[in-house]
């Protein structure tokens, strides 16, 4: 009888054993954990920008962790724990022991760092006698899988600090903005502490729990001989200063890191990446400094041209009315039943709902996006005024996602078509209104000042952004057609009308195309498109994507050298000399403002030989438009960002921008032009310049003079 129930027990615990034993994590998932690891965005200088994460963890090996973490963890957690091989059987037996003598209701543990480990990497946090069982046989194969250098390793990387950090590298960057391996001794003491019961230690919530914590840890550090007396004493008179950045924060540059992330869409398609859980390591070509002399500049700027707009607007009846009607309240009020007329009124005279509502609409907005045009990096890149860390991740980005109505800004590629024609910068056409039909319609274009004059040439009219020159220019020797494909060929991706207003800027483009497109004339006339990322990183450390610049030669390099020279002209003494003059920008640059129809988009798009710029400054509303061209137009409003931007980084030698030249190919030709003859002239007479002109240029001037 006994043998039957002895055989019966045995084979009920083998049954039992062999039923656990199948939940237990196998070797390979044994010997390839997956904790779910946070990806992370580096500027180009490798700041780091921002965090993809469920779980907000990143892995690090030993070796990047302050030498005191680990010390801190054994001395606290585990101190046998270079002696036993998973399970501490002296520690549990002395732990049930007090247990039982204390009568406690809720006992205390004996678990290793390993037990600790398996629970967090394989196991749940149920207590139950099973899950221990479990977890300890768990322990066993972790160690006679791993070293203890990898067991601490892992340990560190899956804990939980709270405030959203798992691992020792997110709680050092959550709690002190700092890399794990630059930890103190007080740091990593305070840190360890957290592990016991992150609520009750985190430093954020309760500083003088998680002070107490840490003193304790720092003693028991001495009693096992990890360090001194002085070394803990010297760490407790450390004043707890915290850097907290909890994971609410959305990081650096939230507009570019957002357009990041839809950027890495496809790319995790194709290689079965999940951004959120995988560990990425995204590089990019974001440098920290201009981004944050950027974020400066927009928002220096964008608060003088809203106290000149809230000056000056006065809000219309019919439009107030307008917006009323398309609030969400109204829509409320009028399902509850209230008649159009009632609702309207009700909501009128809520003033306080009122005055904020209509505050909203009246926002100023701006964009600024910076390009390398030999690379096509993405530099700088603000989508919006919303600067607010918590808030503007997910707002709409005028960069690349805002099309609106460039004006002025888009003359250059009607004169770029001319020039490469053969027609010379210097050819002159009459300022005059002209009178164009299509169909019944009727158009004249007109100056911005209203005013006219006599022949004009091409450098000058850019110069001075005379549209109607610029109108004739496309008439007389283009199709519409024609400037279209050059403005394609250059970068813009839009969807361009190809009608005469096109010559004025009416067909809608983002910033980020302008900026490329202005990124040919800096670079010798190849187009580099924009690119936003350098190389991604799995979490072993391996590329799984490196980027390859797309570009294509777009111009004539004497084109582009003799259009280089017409922009340039214009920030020397047209519409933009602003720069030179105001903030003392002397280094060789172009550029090109432009205002669209009724104030409503302001514009300035410049270069230098490293750094393109697109600033759009205007309303997300387009029925809101500037007041008057004394603020509203792109010299005003949009040039004195890309001014105060570009004063900054020059100003910074970290930066690492200087006063290059534009190359001039060999076949420019160059001569001394009279501005008052418009002839050949000696290079001593006060009116003259030099002119620049490709050899078809060049030929069609010396039939010009022919001709005088």
């Amino acid at each position: 009888m006994l043998i039957i129930v002895a055989a019966g027990v045995f084979i009920v615990a083998a049954a039992a054993i062999f039923s656990l034993a199948r939940s237990l994590p196998g070797i390979d998932e044994l010997q390839n954990p997956d904790p779910e690891l946070a990806s992370l965005v580096y500027s180009r200088d490798g700041e780091l920008l921002h965090k993809y994460f469920l779980k907000n963890r990143t892995y690090v090996q030993l070796d990047d962790v302050s030498k005191y973490v680990p010390l801190a963890l054994i001395a606290t957690e585990d101190l046998a724990f270079y002696d036993h091989w998973g399970f501490d059987v002296r520690r549990f037996m002395v732990a049930m022991g007090g247990n039982l003598v204390r009568g406690r209701e809720r006992w205390h543990g004996a678990s290793t760092i390993t037990q600790q480990l398996a629970k967090n990497l394989f196991l749940t946090q149920e207590r139950t006698v099973t899950r221990k069982i479990k977890e300890l046989f768990t322990a066993i194969e972790i160690e006679r899988t791993y070293t203890k250098q990898e067991i601490l390793s892992l340990y560190l990387n899956t804990v939980y600090f709270n405030s959203g950090a798992y691992g020792i590298e997110a709680a050092a960057w959550t709690y002190f903005n700092k890399p794990a391996k630059e930890l103190t001794l007080g740091e990593s003491a305070l840190l360890v502490g957290i592990l016991k019961n992150p609520r009750a230690y985190d430093p954020s919530r309760n500083p003088d729990n998680s002070i107490s914590r840490r003193d304790l840890i720092l003693s028991l550090m001495v009693k096992a001989g990890f360090i001194s007396d002085e070394e803990a004493e010297s760490a407790r008179q450390e004043e707890l200063v915290l850097d907290y950045t909890p994971i609410t924060n959305h990081g650096k540059a939230p507009y570019f890191t957002e357009y990041i992330r839809q950027t890495m869409k496809p790319l995790s398609r194709e290689h079965d990446l999940n951004l959120y859980r995988d560990g990425l390591k995204i590089h990019t070509t974001l440098d920290s400094k201009m981004q944050r002399y950027a974020e400066e500049a927009v928002k220096e700027h964008v608060d003088w041209v809203q106290r000149q707009f809230d000056r000056a607007w006065v809000w219309p009846e019919d439009l107030k009315d307008q917006f009323i009607r398309e609030s969400a309240r109204y829509a409320e009020l009028r399902h509850k039943g209230k008649s159009a007329a009632a609702a309207l009124r009700e909501l009128k005279n809520d003033r306080k709902w009122l005055d904020g509502y209509l505050h909203e609409k009246t926002r100023v907005q701006a964009a600024f996006v910076a390009i390398e045009p030999e690379s096509g990096g993405i530099l700088a890149w603000v989508g919006g005024t919303d600067l607010d860390q918590g808030e503007y991740q997910y707002q709409f980005d005028h960069v690349w996602q805002a099309r609106r109505q460039p004006g002025s800004t888009f003359k250059p590629f009607v004169y770029t078509a001319a020039i490469d024609r053969g027609i010379p910068a210097n050819y002159q056409i009459l300022d005059q209104p002209l009178v164009l039909r299509s169909g019944d319609d009727v158009w004249s274009p007109q100056n911005s000042d209203d005013k006219s004059g006599g022949l004009t040439s091409l450098r000058d009219a850019l110069t001075r952004s005379l549209n109607q020159v610029t109108v004739r220019l496309m008439h007389e020797f283009m199709s519409p057609s024609e400037v279209v494909r050059y403005a394609k060929k250059m970068g813009i991706s839009s969807q361009l009308q190809p009608n005469l207003s096109i010559a004025l800027g009416t067909s809608e483009v983002t910033p980020l195309e302008l900026a490329s497109a202005f990124g040919t004339f800096a670079n010798n006339g190849t187009w580099v498109a924009p690119s936003a990322i350098t190389h991604v990183k799995n979490r072993f450390g391996h590329i799984v994507e490196e980027h390859k610049p797309e570009s294509r030669s777009s111009l004539d390099p004497a084109t582009n050298y003799v259009m280089v020279t017409m922009l340039q002209d214009v920030i020397r003494r047209g519409t933009g000399r602003r720069i030179p003059y105001g903030y003392g920008l002397k280094m060789e640059a172009g550029g090109k403002t432009g205002t669209s129809q009724n104030y409503k988009d302001a514009w300035f798009v410049g270069f230098t030989p490293q750094v393109t710029a697109a600033v759009w400054v205007g309303f997300d509303d387009e029925r809101i438009a500037f007041t008057s061209m004394e603020y509203g137009q792109g010299a005003r409003a949009a040039l004195p960002i890309w001014g105060i931007f570009m004063k900054k980084c020059y100003a910074d030698p970290q930066v690492g921008l200087e006063n290059r030249y534009f190359r001039i190919p060999d076949n420019v030709i160059a001569i001394p032009v009279s501005r008052r003859t418009n002839r050949p002239a000696e290079i001593y007479s006060d009116d003259v310049y030099i002119e620049y002109f490709t050899p078809k240029g060049f030929r069609k001037y010396q039939a010009m003079l022919e001709d005088y």
